[in-house]
C-alpha cells in the first residue's frame, strides 16, 4: 500500500496539519527544527503505537503543549484503488486505534493488512534509516562490523550472532590450546600429576600384600573366637539369670496347692450376703428422724385468723393496689397544693399592696368607680372665652368688667371640674366588702388581674384540700379494717399500709407452706416405717438362704469360711505368679538338684568366658599391630585419597569438556545456520544488493559473496575483499545496499514506506547523487519518504515538499 496523506490532530509542533505524499518517492526539505523528524515519528506512532510514559519513553512522546487532541490518521491507497485509513488518538496503552477500509469500520486486527506481522522494532531495523544507525557503523571494530553486515539477511539474526560470540568467549574461558589458567587446562595438568603419584604408591604393593595376608588370617581367628566368646557369654548370662530366680523357684517348691479343702463360696453369694448384712445394720441403727419443724402458737393463731377471715383477707390481698393508688393520689395532691401555695406566696411578694381579703370586681362595679362628665360646667368655660374676646374689643370701663367676668367663670369651671373627677370611693359599698378600703382607683384597676389569679389559686387550694381530706377518710377506713384483721398492729403510726400488707401475706404464705409440709411429712414418715419393716424381713430371708446353701450355722461361721477361702486363693495366686515369673526357666532350674550345683556350673562357665575374652583381646592387639605395619609400608589412606582425587579430577575434566564442547558447538552451529539461512533464503537479495552496491560505488564492486565464515565483495578488477578490508564509507554503502535489498525483497509480503531521516549527511556530493539514483530505483517497487536539511537540486519539484512553505501541497 502507498501512503498518500497524513492528517495530524496534534503531535509535537504539528497541530491540525495535513501532508500529501507522492506515491513513489517523496523528498521533504526543511531546515533544522522545521518538524521533519517529528513527521516521520508521527507515521511510525500511528502505525505501531505511541510511546508510553514509563521510564525514559516519556521523553519520546509528542503530546501537544496546548491541549489539542493527541494523534491523527494516515490514508493508504491499496493496489485495488481502495482507501485504508489508520487513526490513532490518545488512550490506554499505546493509544486508541481505529481502522477503516473506505468508509467501513474494521476491527483492530485488520491493521495487519498494512503492517503484516512487523513490530515497531522490526520496522525500525529494516525500513527506517537515520544518521544514528548509519554513523554507528563507524564505531564498530572488524568483527562487530562483519556481524552487523551479516545480520541484515534475516530479522533477529544480529541477536543470534551476539549469542554466538558470547558462547565462543565462554568456551575460550574454559579451554585454550596454549592457555594456563582455564579450568579444563588446569584439570588436565592435575590429572597427569595424580597418575604419577599413584604409580609411585603402587610399587610398594608386594610387601603390603604379605602383611595383608597375615592380617586376614588373624582377623579370621578373631572372628571364630568372637563366636565362641558370644556363646560362652550367653551361657554365663543364662546361668546368672537362673541364679537370680532360684529364690522364687525354692519358694514354689515349698508351696502346697490348697485345692478342694473347703467349699468355694461364689463371689455373687458373698456380695449378696455382704450387701444385705450392711443394709440390715444400717436399717436397724437408723430411726425415722426426718421431721419438720412444728408451728408455734403465734403461727397457729395467724393461720386460725386467716381461716376465720379468709374472704376478707383475700379481698385485701387483691385490692392492695387500690390502697396504693389512694396513697399515690393523696401524695400527688399534697405536691400540687404545695406548688399552689408557693405561687400564692410569689403573688404577695410581687404585689405588696395585695391583700388576702381582696376579691375580683365586676364590670358594673368598675364603671361606678369611673368619674362622670359635667356638661353644665362647659357653659362657664364658654362664658370665659367670650368675655376674653370682648375685652379685647371694647373700651376700658367695660373691658375691666369683662375681664373680671372671664376670671370668675374660669375659676368656677376649674373647681367644678376637680370636684367631678375625684369621686369618694369609700362611699361605694363594695369597696369595703371586697377588701379595697384606702386603695386608689388606679391601683384597684391595676390589681384586678392579680386578684383574679389569687382567687383562682384559692379555688384550687380549696379543691385540693377537700380531695386530701376525702382520701384521708378512705385511708382511715382501710386502717380500721387492717387493724381489725390483725394485718396491722394498733401501735403502727405510719401510713405505708401496702408494705405492711405485703409483709403480712408473705409471712402468712410461709406459715401455710410450713403447715402443708408438716402434714405431708407425717404421712411420709408412717409410709417409711412400714417400708423399713418390710425391707428388714426381706434382707433376713436373703441372708438365711445363702447361709443354708453353704451349711453355715450363723453369720460368723460364714465369714470364717470366706476368710479361709481368700487365704487359699492367695496361695494359689502366688504359685501361679511364681510359675509365670520363672516361665521357661522352670525346666532349666529343675535340672539342678541344689542351688550349690548351679553356683558351681556358673563358676566354670565364667572362667571359660574370661579365657575367651583374654584370647579375643590378644588377637585384637595382633590385628592392630599388623595394620600398623601396613601403615608403615605405605599410607593406604593416602593412596585412597589419590584414587578419589583421580576420580574427581576425571569427573571435573568431563564436566569442563562437556561445557566447552556444548558452547563451542552451539556458537559454530548458530553461525553455520545463519550462513545457510543467509545464503539459501536470500539469493535474490544478494543479487539485488550487488546491483545497489554497484550503483552506489560507481560500479567499483560487482558482486557480494558469502563463504562459510565471511562476507566478501568482488571488485571490478576481479579482486575479492573481505568486508573488514573495506573502508568505512564503502562498508556503509555495502550496509545500505544490503538493507535496501532486504526491504525490496520482502515487498511482496509487506509494503511499508521506507523512511530516511537525513542519513547521508557525511556523504560527498558523488555518493549523495548515487543515493538519490538508488532511491529513484527502489521507489519503483517501494515508496520512499526522505527528509533532509540540504535542499535537493537534482529532484523534480513535484517530488519535493518544503516545510515552512505550502505544506499541504
Amino acid at each position: 500500500m502507498k501512503l498518500v496523506k497524513a492528517s495530524i490532530y496534534g503531535f509535537g509542533k504539528w497541530i491540525d496539519q495535513e501532508f500529501n505524499f507522492v506515491s513513489d518517492y517523496q523528498v521533504i526539505f526543511g531546515f533544522n527544527e522545521a518538524g521533519k523528524t517529528t513527521l516521520l515519528n508521527f507515521i511510525q506512532s500511528i502505525l505501531f503505537g505511541f510511546a508510553t510514559a514509563r521510564g525514559d519513553n516519556k521523553y519520546l512522546q509528542y503530546k501537544p503543549k496546548n491541549g489539542n487532541r493527541y494523534g491523527g490518521e494516515l490514508l493508504f491507497l491499496a493496489p485495488d484503488q481502495s482507501h485504508w485509513t489508520v487513526r490513532r488518538i490518545d488512550g490506554k496503552g499505546d493509544g486508541e486505534l481505529t481502522v477503516f477500509h473506505d468508509d467501513q469500520l474494521l476491527p483492530d486486527e485488520s491493521l495487519k493488512q498494512i503492517v503484516g506481522n512487523f513490530t515497531k522494532e522490526d520496522f525500525e531495523n529494516t525500513h527506517v534509516f537515520d544518521d544514528k544507525n548509519i554513523l554507528s557503523i563507524y564505531s564498530l571494530n572488524e568483527q562487530q562490523l562483519e556481524t552487523e553486515v551479516m545480520s541484515i539477511g534475516a530479522v533477529g539474526s544480529k541477536e543470534w550472532l551476539k549469542v554466538a560470540d558470547k558462547l565462543s568467549h565462554a568456551a575460550d574461558d574454559l579451554y585454550k590450546p596454549r592457555g594456563q589458567k582455564q579450568p579444563l587446562v588446569v584439570n588436565l595438568k592435575k590429572h597427569k600429576e595424580l597418575l604419577e603419584e599413584k604409580s609411585e604408591i603402587e610399587n610398594q604393593q608386594v610387601a603390603y600384600q604379605r602383611v595383608k595376608q597375615q592380617l586376614e588370617q588373624t582377623q579370621k581367628d578373631f572372628d571364630d573366637n568372637a563366636i565362641s566368646l558370644k556363646k560362652a557369654t550367653e551361657s554365663e548370662n543364662d546361668l546368672r539369670n537362673l541364679d537370680k530366680k532360684w529364690y522364687r523357684f525354692d519358694q514354689l517348691q515349698q508351696q502346697n496347692d490348697p485345692k478342694h479343702e473347703v467349699a468355694n463360696i461364689s463371689n455373687a453369694d458373698w456380695e449378696t450376703v455382704l450387701k444385705a448384712n450392711q443394709e440390715l445394720s444400717t436399717l436397724k441403727d437408723t430411726a425415722t428422724t426426718s421431721k419438720v419443724s412444728n408451728l408455734d402458737n403465734v403461727e397457729k393463731q395467724i393461720l386460725k385468723n386467716y381461716h376465720q377471715n379468709q374472704t376478707r383477707l383475700d379481698y385485701i390481698r387483691n385490692q392492695k393496689f387500690e390502697l396504693q393508688n389512694l396513697q399515690f393520689h393523696r401524695d400527688d395532691m399534697n405536691t400540687k397544693l404545695l406548688r399552689v401555695d408557693t405561687q400564692v406566696d410569689q403573688l404577695f411578694k410581687n404585689h405588696p399592696e395585695l391583700s388576702e381579703d381582696m376579691l375580683p370586681l365586676t364590670g358594673e362595679e368598675i364603671d361606678q368607680m369611673t368619674p362622670t362628665e359635667n356638661n353644665n360646667n362647659n357653659i362657664f368655660l364658654l362664658i370665659c372665652i367670650v368675655a376674653v374676646i370682648l375685652a379685647l374689643v371694647v373700651g376700658n370701663p367695660l373691658k375691666i368688667i369683662l375681664i373680671i367676668a372671664a376670671i370668675a367663670s374660669g375659676v368656677w369651671y376649674w373647681y367644678q371640674n376637680q370636684a367631678s373627677s375625684q369621686p369618694d370611693l369609700n362611699n361605694l359599698p363594695f369597696i369595703k366588702q371586697k377588701g379595697y378600703v384606702n386603695v386608689s382607683r388606679e391601683n384597684i384597676i391595676g390589681l384586678q388581674g392579680t386578684v383574679i389569679a389569687l382567687d383562682n389559686f384559692h379555688g384550687t387550694q380549696k379543691g385540693l384540700i377537700d380531695g386530701i381530706k376525702g382520701i384521708e377518710i378512705d385511708l382511715n377506713k382501710w386502717r380500721k379494717i387492717l387493724i381489725e384483721l390483725d394485718v396491722l398492729d394498733n401501735s403502727y403510726k405510719d401510713d405505708n399500709y401496702n408494705e405492711q400488707i405485703e409483709k403480712y401475706f408473705a409471712h402468712l404464705d410461709a406459715i401455710k407452706a410450713k403447715a402443708d409440709l408438716e402434714q405431708k411429712s407425717q404421712a411420709a414418715t408412717k409410709q417409711m416405717d412400714e417400708q423399713r419393716d418390710q425391707r428388714l424381713r426381706e434382707l433376713n430371708n436373703e441372708i438365711f438362704a445363702v447361709l443354708q446353701k453353704y451349711q453355715a450355722v450363723n453369720m460368723d461361721e460364714f465369714m470364717r469360711m470366706h476368710t479361709q477361702q481368700v487365704q487359699n486363693q492367695k496361695i494359689t495366686n502366688q504359685i501361679k505368679q511364681d510359675k509365670d515369673f520363672l516361665g521357661r526357666d522352670l525346666e532349666a532350674l529343675q535340672a539342678y538338684p541344689t542351688h550349690q550345683s548351679l553356683i558351681e556350673k556358673l563358676a566354670t562357665v565364667t572362667k571359660e568366658t574370661a579365657a575367651l575374652t583374654d584370647k579375643n583381646n590378644d588377637l585384637n592387639r595382633q590385628i592392630g599391630s599388623l595394620k600398623e605395619q601396613m601403615q608403615q609400608i605405605y599410607d593406604n589412606s593416602h593412596y585412597q585419597r589419590v584414587v578419589l582425587a583421580l576420580a574427581q579430577n576425571k569427573q571435573d575434566i568431563l564436566e569442563n569438556y562437556d561445557e566447552w564442547l556444548s558452547k563451542k558447538l552451539a556458537s559454530d552451529w548458530i553461525r553455520n545456520m545463519l550462513n545457510v539461512a543467509t545464503e539459501n533464503r536470500y539469493p535474490k537479495m544478494l543479487e539485488r544488493a550487488a546491483e545497489y552496491f554497484a550503483l552506489l560505488t560507481n560500479d567499483n564492486y560487482s558482486k557480494i559473496n558469502f563463504d562459510q565464515k565471511n562476507l566478501t565483495v568482488l571488485s571490478k578488477n576481479k579482486i575479492s575483499f573481505d568486508v573488514r578490508e573495506l573502508s568505512k564509507a564503502t562498508t556503509i554503502q555495502l550496509y545500505l545496499a544490503l538493507r535496501l535489498a532486504f526491504v525490496t525483497e520482502i515487498s511482496d509480503l509487506i509494503k511499508l514506506p521506507i523512511l530516511i531521516d537525513d542519513a547521508f549527511v557525511d556523504f560527498d556530493v558523488s555518493r549523495k547523487e548515487n543515493v538519490f539514483k538508488l532511491i529513484q530505483e527502489i521507489s519503483k517497487s517501494n515508496q520512499v519518504i526522505y527528509v533532509t536539511a540540504n535542499e535537493p537540486t537534482a529532484i523534480p519539484q513535484e517530488h519535493i515538499l518544503t516545510l515552512g512553505g505550502n505544506i499541504s501541497a
